[in-house]
């Protein structure tokens, strides 16, 4: 097409200056029939491409998921700090051992108030059900990447009815072991029962943590 519009620009220059064109000229720049069917080739390559499957979706969402476990650690050692100050200075009353130190400590506590709130016991409690939720679902989205019986589903589902991956909607719910996958136009698909391998127990999580 470039040429097609350098070769009008010069053909017009040349009629204004009065000189004539050389037969065929312009018809250089003319669109075969292959050149038209390899075009609409490439359009279709384009319409039928995949350029966001069922891997990177679970990918994006465990990247999503760790940012908002990042966060809920904040919050859980923020909210365990609190607790452990007051548990401190509990424990050394306790532990003191004249009289002259229980005085003291017996003070401090009449004069601060080093008592645990209930707000104290909710901020910590909704911080450990946080750093569970975003683990758990963590843990199931970057999974689900690496199951190709997973993956393999969702991308042939979205393909057979026409939809893009991209902007679903994922959720997990690990007490039925089902990743569901939502989006527009009635999209939707569950895939269950093919994540119980990957689930850990009290004591793995332990081990763990002792181990990092």
């Amino acid at each position: 097409m470039s040429a097609a519009q350098s070769l009008t620009a010069g053909a017009v220059y040349s009629a204004e200056q009065g000189d004539i064109l050389a037969p065929g000229i312009m018809q250089t720049a003319t669109v075969t029939e292959q050149m038209r069917l390899d075009y609409n080739a490439d359009v279709q390559g384009v319409i039928d491409a995949t350029y966001y499957n069922a891997e990177l979706l679970f990918q994006d969402n465990y990247v999503a998921t760790m940012a908002n476990l990042d966060t809920a650690v904040d919050n859980l050692v923020a909210a365990t700090a609190v607790l452990m100050e007051v548990q401190a200075v509990a424990n050394m009353a306790a532990n003191a051992d004249t009289v002259q130190q229980q005085m003291a400590f017996q003070t401090i506590l009449t004069n601060n108030d080093m008592t645990i709130s209930a707000a104290d016991v909710s901020n910590y409690n909704n911080a450990l059900g946080a750093v569970q939720t975003y683990a758990r679902d963590a843990g199931a989205f970057l999974a689900a990447s690496r199951n190709t019986t997973m993956t393999g589903t969702l991308d042939a589902y979205a393909a057979n009815s026409g939809t893009s991956l991209y902007g679903t909607t994922v959720t997990y719910s690990a007490t039925a072991d089902i990743m569901n996958i939502t989006g527009a136009d009635a999209f939707g698909i569950g895939l269950s029962s093919l994540l119980q391998a990957n689930t850990v127990t009290l004591a793995d999580v332990y081990a763990a943590g002792y181990g990092s």
